[in-house]
């Protein structure tokens, strides 16, 4: 019974896997470290590392007695983000989150019989 109860838990029940399917889509991350990040997903690991491109950094001033919060920009083609450091992922509200993980499984899919059945050339 034991058994039957752990294979039963979805093998994508973890964030980590599933990201792979977001490459190309425009989402922030936020690090415990206070800073957001907001651009394109170029790549994802099992560790959740990230790659994002065209990002808007924003660091968040802490607030005094005299001064509201401020924001400070900055501006990178590209940002590597550690898994372990992030807090959380937000993803555009018009995102059809099912329909972009189904999508990128389809790819795969597509992909592995295309190269099962021995359509891939090699080069001359």
């Amino acid at each position: 019974r034991h058994q039957a109860m752990a294979s039963s838990k979805p093998a994508d029940a973890n964030l980590a896997p599933l990201l792979r399917y977001f490459v190309g889509i425009d989402l922030i991350v936020e690090t415990k470290h206070g800073r957001s990040f907001k651009g394109a997903l170029i790549s994802a690991d099992q560790y959740m590392n990230l790659v994002l491109k065209r990002v808007d950094k924003k660091k968040q001033q802490e607030a005094t007695t005299t001064t509201a919060i401020t924001d400070g920009q900055e501006v990178f083609d590209w940002v590597h983000i550690r898994g372990p450091s992030i807090r959380y992922i937000v993803f555009g509200a018009n995102i059809d989150l099912a329909g972009v993980i189904k999508a990128g499984k389809d790819r795969e899919r597509a992909a592995s019989d295309k190269y099962r059945r021995g359509i891939r050339k090699a080069p001359k």
